[in-house]
């Protein structure tokens, strides 16, 4: 039993006839008379008394009329709260800085004050942990495995780059490949940070496995244990950017390898309005952003 064939059953109750209630179905009156069928089928009741020419409901079909009226009134409900939702859960890996992704949600609040926006930044395995309590998803597109059940926004790409101690024979290029790095002890972001993922494959399909010395969760960290020449890093380029210190240089790497990173939703959700309206917005001004690297 589902709702539409409610819909039938109350149509008809409130009709007392197939063919008008068929009418107002939008089908014929065999079509509507082989659903009740199924119905009574599916229930195990009689339905209506087929013995008389007046339409007549059986005391089963009277109780079931009194339930399907309360159960599609219940279903309007809670579709309209449903729709009428006016937060939205954002789960984020912490890029919302370097990428001036935050620009985008103070804009939209001022358009949309009456919207609360609930951003929550964690690195990317706790946030794909906890992947159920989220609306939407800011993380990098490589994090996510079962890309069947999702769709994907970009908002910005950026590319892997070297990051050197000013002294390194290699320090005075202006470019490198990633494989030239092969035999360097590395120091990484920690693993699922999305960051860590992405390198180490960058450094897989350079054809070779890293040899990671540390592991540190924040930028300025890795940056700086690169300053004292404990090794070398593969980082972002924006981040790099944003972080920068003395004492270390950065090289771009040769190889095309791209991490975008991506408003992540599921598909075939029914959005809320409000929902909606914030998809669009992204949608829009994600290319404007885009332009900005």
């Amino acid at each position: 039993m589902n709702i539409q064939q409610l819909k039938y059953y109350t149509a008809l109750c409130r009709e007392k006839n197939f063919t008008e209630a068929g009418f107002v179905c939008g089908l014929t009156q065999s079509a509507l008379s082989k659903q009740i069928q199924k119905l009574e089928k599916e229930l195990d009741v009689t339905l209506i008394r087929r013995n008389t020419r007046m339409f007549e409901l059986t005391e089963e079909g009277k109780i079931l009329e009194k339930y399907a009226e309360s159960t599609l009134k219940a279903h309007e409900d809670m579709l309209k709260k449903l729709h009428s939702v006016k937060e939205i859960r954002i789960g984020s890996m912490p890029v919302l800085s370097p990428y001036h992704i935050s620009s985008l949600f103070t804009e939209f609040r001022k358009l949309h004050p009456d919207i609360q926006l609930t951003i929550v930044e964690h690195p990317a395995d706790q946030i794909l942990a906890d992947i159920r309590s989220y609306d939407f998803l800011i993380l990098r597109s490589l994090l996510m495995t079962d890309t069947r059940k999702y769709c994907f926004q970009t908002l910005c790409d950026d590319r892997p780059c070297a990051i050197l101690y000013d002294s390194h024979p290699l320090a005075q290029k202006d470019s490198i490949w990633l494989r030239e790095l092969k035999n360097e002890t590395f120091i990484f972001p920690e693993k699922g940070s999305g960051g860590y993922e992405a390198f180490y494959q960058s450094c897989l399909l350079a054809g070779f496995e890293p040899n990671i010395q540390y592991n540190f969760p924040q930028a300025n960290t890795v940056f700086s244990f690169v300053r004292e020449k404990a090794g070398v890093a593969v980082h972002f380029t924006k981040v790099y950017q944003e972080f920068a210190c003395n004492g270390i240089k950065m090289l771009p790497l040769k190889d095309e390898f791209h991490y975008p990173i991506s408003l992540i939703y599921l598909k075939n959700r029914r959005l809320p309005e409000s929902h909606k309206l914030f998809l669009r917005f992204i949608k829009e001004r994600a290319v404007k952003l885009q332009d900005t690297f």
